[in-house]
C-alpha cells in the first residue's frame, strides 16, 4: 500500500467512525423521553480534561491489571496487548480518540436532527418513502449541511494527535 494512503488511513477512519456513532446515539436518543439526561452523560467526555482522560483510559487499557484487559481475559480468555503490540497501540489510539471525539459530534447531530422540519418527512412518507430511503433522501442530506465542516475540521484535527499518541503509549 502507498504510504499516502497508510498515512490517510487512520484520520479517515476515526472520522468515518466518530461521525456513525454520533450520528447512531442521536437518532436513538430521538424522541427518547429520557433524552435530555442520557445526552447530558454521554457528553462527560467532552468535558473531561484531555490528559486525564487519557491516563484514566491508560490505566483502564494497561496489560494484565487494567480493567479492559483483565474482563476480557476473564470473559473470552484472551486479552489484546494494546501498548506492547503495534497495531494494538493503533486500536487503543483509535478507541480513545473516538471517546473524546463523538460527544460533540452527537450534540451537533441532535441540534440538527431536531431543527429537521416534520412536514418534511410527511412528504416523504406521502410519496412514499420507507425508513431507509427518508434516512438516506432527507435526514442524511440536512445533516451533513451541519456536520460536513466539523467532519473536515476533525479530519485535519486529527493529524495532530501528538499528546495522544505520547500519553497514551507512550509514543
Amino acid at each position: 500500500m502507498p504510504t499516502i494512503f497508510r498515512f490517510l488511513t487512520a484520520p479517515v477512519l476515526l472520522v468515518v467512525m466518530t461521525g456513525s456513532l454520533a450520528l447512531l446515539m442521536a437518532l436513538l436518543l430521538e424522541g427518547y423521553p429520557y433524552a435530555r439526561y442520557i445526552r447530558s452523560m454521554l457528553l462527560i467526555p467532552w468535558a473531561i480534561p484531555g490528559m486525564i482522560g487519557i491516563l484514566i483510559w491508560r490505566g483502564m487499557l494497561r496489560g494484565t491489571d487494567g480493567i479492559i484487559p483483565e474482563v476480557m481475559n476473564n470473559t473470552i480468555g484472551w486479552a489484546p496487548p494494546f501498548f506492547t503490540d503495534p497495531t494494538w497501540a493503533k486500536v487503543s489510539i483509535l478507541l480513545v480518540n473516538l471517546w473524546f471525539a463523538y460527544p460533540y459530534f452527537m450534540l451537533i447531530s441532535s441540534g440538527t436532527l431536531q431543527s429537521i422540519p416534520a412536514s418534511l418527512y410527511e412528504a416523504a412518507e406521502v410519496d412514499g418513502a420507507n425508513v431507509w430511503s427518508k434516512f438516506w433522501k432527507v435526514t442524511l442530506p440536512l445533516l451533513l449541511i451541519s456536520v460536513g465542516p466539523l467532519l473536515v475540521a476533525s479530519f485535519v484535527f486529527n493529524f495532530n494527535n501528538y499528546l495522544l499518541i505520547e500519553a497514551l503509549t507512550g509514543g
